[in-house]
């Protein structure tokens, strides 16, 4: 199970932690957002073990973001997140586990 931990925050973006349950840091997820509306996601998992379990929150963190942030805009976020130096490509995983 993975949790996230709250790191840095600021106007323009946020760093947050993701930790394990002995409150390990086994990743983290960030964004940073530009005034005209564009939005960046960055997110790494070094334990490939809590991959799904990585994917289950960070992707309902983008979809709050995407919301909050970008609102009923067309514009998607640009998002890159990588498990033990691989790509994470949500839409894919998504189909996946379904």
């Amino acid at each position: 199970m993975l949790f996230f931990k709250p790191e840095f925050r600021n106007h323009e973006g946020e760093i947050i932690n993701v930790v394990d349950l002995q409150n390990n840091a086994v990743g983290f997820i960030s964004f940073l957002y530009k005034e005209n509306q564009e939005l960046y996601i960055f997110g790494q998992l070094n334990d490939e073990g809590e991959k799904q379990n990585f994917i289950d929150i960070v992707s309902h963190y983008i979809d709050g973001l995407k919301i909050a942030i970008l609102g009923n805009s067309d514009k998607e976020p640009n998002i890159y997140l990588h498990s033990g130096g691989n790509p994470i490509e949500l839409d894919k995983e998504k189909e996946k586990s379904q």
